[in-house]
């Protein structure tokens, strides 16, 4: 179960960081955009820490 949780941690985490790293034509859009992939990469840390117990 260990190796499951850490793959989809790392799953949720990769997402954001491409989130984060995407660019568009629209300001108001790239800054909705950057939200959610900060949004989706603080997720993907707290799951890797707390649910996989990466973070001894």
């Amino acid at each position: 179960m260990r190796i499951i949780h850490t793959i989809i941690g790392l799953l949720i985490t990769f997402i954001g960081l491409a989130l984060l790293s995407t660019t568009m034509d629209a300001a108001i859009r790239n800054m909705m955009v950057k939200v959610y992939g900060i949004i989706l990469m603080s997720i993907g840390v707290f799951y890797l820490k707390k649910i996989a117990k990466l973070g001894k």
